[in-house]
């Protein structure tokens, strides 16, 4: 008994460290839910949040145990990509990586969308026309790069994912239109074959067109609302001053905040925004906190006060000692409760995982059965019928949807939230917040806008006699 309680609380006290690694490759939840299941059974890993949205993985876990590294190693080997975070990279610099490479993922999926919608168009007029083989080989011509150029990260994901025991939404997509070119493409080349045995040799190339078209539409669309969902934190940002005027050597030197110091002397006149959290040195002046506290009425600062970065003095010169700097001031640390609460999972996305993570190899399953069915007691030929409505399964069931809905509410409500001066805990504060019918305030809470606005006018007797 003693043992057991010796090992409970050492597991109790075991120190945990929290590290957060961009993934990229996932395009539904069945992928963020295989590399979350795979990160929380690794050794050392007391728990692990995937977020299809944010493209990262937040890893609690013991430092004694295991490291970034080997947590990196764990999630590639599920077929995705990872790379070990940067120890001192800021937000600012996280975002402006995490912007470029989606302009470069959205820039490549609108020239593959383009493409595709071409093509697809292209083979509907060709199968409008009466041109025979010839029409076919033209349309076997406009699928080589569809299939081999715009389409091709499906085939290649689905692949890496069978190789790592796993199916996703790729491989719906991969199953069926691979099976549709296919198909078609035997058409094209061994139709002497097809007619030999009664069966027209029909063709489907528009099809995979337009679904390759579609799918890459469907990416574009969710690509541009992962990038507004950064927004909230880019405006918090924006609060923060580029520049600080520094006294150095007795004169006045203008340093990006970035290059801040603990002890740095600071000016900041009438107007500007303090750049850095710190104590009042000398001066005195009125400071708008309205940013933090939401009260609209300046506070009188003098020597000794505490200054807020990111608040604006509203009149007098302030001299203050700067205390923390960029990355451990106020406004960093709610930028990072922000993202936090972003990557956080509701209740209701949990049950969305455990659907998704048997979705796939479910409906692979269904498209079996409908090919066995058809091929059994469909109408002639009953291989072609069991073929088209096997791959209409794979085709019309996807995930994508199921996965995204969730995270992309939790993330776009805590961003708003934020720029209203709500700080929302997680996703599940967010989601049992639904059911609150009554908020109470104690004799110190305050409700304010942040400003003051004028509500009514009202003359004082007399006013209208004296011409007022």
């Amino acid at each position: 008994m003693a043992v057991t309680e010796t090992a409970m609380a050492e597991t109790v006290s075991a120190p945990s460290e929290t590290c957060t690694i961009p993934v990229t490759g996932m395009t539904c939840a069945a992928c963020n839910g295989r590399i979350q299941r795979t990160l929380e059974q690794t050794g050392g890993v007391s728990s692990a949040n995937v977020n299809l949205m944010t493209g990262a993985a937040t890893v609690a876990y013991d430092p004694g145990l295991t490291t970034p590294a080997r947590l990196v190693d764990v999630i590639r080997a599920t077929g995705y990509g990872a790379e070990v975070p940067a120890p001192d990279q800021s937000v600012d610099e996280l975002l402006d990586a995490q912007d470029a490479a989606r302009a470069a993922e959205m820039r490549e999926l609108r020239s593959k969308f383009v493409v595709s919608a071409v093509a697809g168009l292209a083979t509907m007029a060709l199968g409008m026309a009466a041109g025979g083989d010839l029409t076919r080989y033209l349309q076997l011509a406009l699928m080589l790069p569809v299939v081999g150029w715009a389409g091709r990260h499906f085939y290649t994901r689905a692949w890496s994912a069978f190789r790592h025991h796993g199916a996703d939404m790729n491989t719906l997509i991969a199953v069926g239109t691979g099976a549709a070119f296919l198909f078609s493409a035997a058409a094209t080349l061994f139709d002497d074959w097809f007619a030999a045995r009664g069966v027209p040799p029909h063709v489907y190339y528009d099809a995979v067109a337009w679904i390759v078209a579609l799918v890459l539409l469907g990416n574009l669309l969710e690509g541009r609302a992962r990038g507004q969902t950064s927004g909230a934190i880019r405006r918090l940002i924006r609060l923060r001053p580029a520049t600080a005027r520094v006294l150095r050597g007795g004169r006045e030197e203008e340093v990006p905040v970035a290059a801040l110091r603990p002890g740095d002397e600071v000016l900041v006149r009438p107007g500007e925004t303090i750049p850095a959290d710190g104590v009042v040195t000398d001066g005195t002046g009125t400071v708008d906190e309205s940013m933090l506290t939401g009260e609209p009425t300046p506070i009188a600062k003098r020597a000794g006060d505490p200054v807020i970065g990111a608040t604006l003095n509203r009149n007098g010169a302030l001299l203050f000692r700067v205390e923390r700097v960029w990355g451990d001031t106020m406004l960093s640390r709610i930028i990072r409760r922000v993202q936090q609460a972003q990557g956080t999972k509701a209740p209701i996305q949990r049950l969305a995982d455990r659907v998704s993570a048997v979705f796939v190899p479910v409906v692979l399953s269904i498209a079996i059965v409908t090919f066995v069915v058809w091929f059994d007691v469909g109408p002639a030929p009953a291989y072609l019928h069991a073929l088209v409505s096997a791959v209409t399964v794979l085709i019309v069931a996807c995930p994508c949807a199921m996965g995204l809905a969730v995270p992309t509410a939790v993330m776009v409500a805590t961003g708003r939230g934020a720029e209203l001066g709500v700080l929302i805990k997680g996703g599940e504060a967010l989601e049992r917040s639904q059911a609150v019918d009554t908020v109470v305030f104690d004799k110190t809470g305050t409700i304010t806008e942040g400003h003051p606005a004028v509500r009514a006018i009202t003359l004082a007797p007399g006013a209208e006699q004296a011409g007022l």
